[in-house]
């Protein structure tokens, strides 16, 4: 949860650094937040039903991935890149790297490791995987197998 408190911005894709605010700072005054251009940081508790008609005018996404064992992450960005057509960047922060492949084919665009994990090599947890036996937002690259 520090973690998260300390995390004020993220750069994009452009290599533009975006001002974050919380989920629940974006809830109380969205329409402020929106000519703001900030990108928003939702944990797993946070109901994303209730940004559902605004994600046009939010930045970019920081989805929270630190408590390993909790799936909600994969489920919102799920809604939010296959369901809802969000287009902006989703971003898996606090991110294990057991958890990249899970992320990616969920619809996460890119993510931050958790500090702990700087140095490793992600592209073996990333793109480790060949085939798969279930549909995803993201399938790329994996076979499918029934």
């Amino acid at each position: 949860m520090d973690e998260i408190q300390n995390l004020t911005s993220l750069i994009n894709r452009d290599y533009e650094q975006i001002p974050l605010v919380s989920f629940d700072e974006w809830i109380e005054n969205p329409e402020r937040h929106s000519r703001l251009g900030v990108g928003i940081i939702i944990e797993p508790k946070d109901d994303i039903y209730l940004i559902k008609d605004q994600l046009e005018f939010i930045e970019l996404i920081a989805l929270d991935f630190n408590n390993f064992d909790d799936g909600r992450g994969y489920t919102q960005a799920y809604f939010l890149s296959k369901r809802w057509q969000y287009g902006g960047e989703i971003i898996g922060i606090n991110a294990h790297l057991d958890q990249l492949q899970f992320m990616i084919r969920s619809g996460v665009t890119t993510y931050q490791l958790l500090d702990s994990y700087q140095g490793s090599n992600e592209e073996d947890y990333s793109k480790g995987f060949s085939m798969c036996y279930q549909a995803a937002a993201n399938n790329h690259g994996l076979n499918l197998q029934y």
